[in-house]
């Protein structure tokens, strides 16, 4: 008898722990990268997100903090891969446009948004 444990996911046609695969993902993975991020990042996330787990957005935050990059991560409850709630979207358009604002320049202006340590 075969059993499958319905939460394990196929990728490329086999499973994770199969064959090389977990070594292609751990290349692909941005936390193996993670210190060469400099660019300043916003995280928008709904804790119930079901395509993607919410402790893999927590531990990119926590990555690029100690990598000293500028980090912000916005945290909706009782939403999923998306958001649903309009309070959630507009707070996380308002918080979006200001985060832009401040990181990218005005056409005309002159500003460096990707500063290396």
């Amino acid at each position: 008898m075969t059993y499958y444990n319905q939460y394990e996911e196929m990728e490329f046609g086999q499973f994770l722990h199969q064959g090389n695969l977990m070594d292609v993902a751990w290349e692909r993975s941005a936390l193996k990268h993670i210190a060469a991020a400099h660019t300043p990042t916003l995280i928008i996330h709904g804790e119930n997100d079901n395509d993607v787990p919410i402790a893999e957005a927590e531990q990119l935050f926590v990555a690029l903090k100690d990598v000293g990059t500028e980090v912000v991560f916005l945290r909706y409850p009782r939403e999923g891969h998306g958001l649903s709630e309009t309070k959630h979207f507009i707070d996380a358009t308002d918080r979006s446009i200001a985060w832009y604002e401040k990181h990218f320049p005005k056409p005309g202006s002159e500003g460096i948004t990707n500063v290396q340590p």
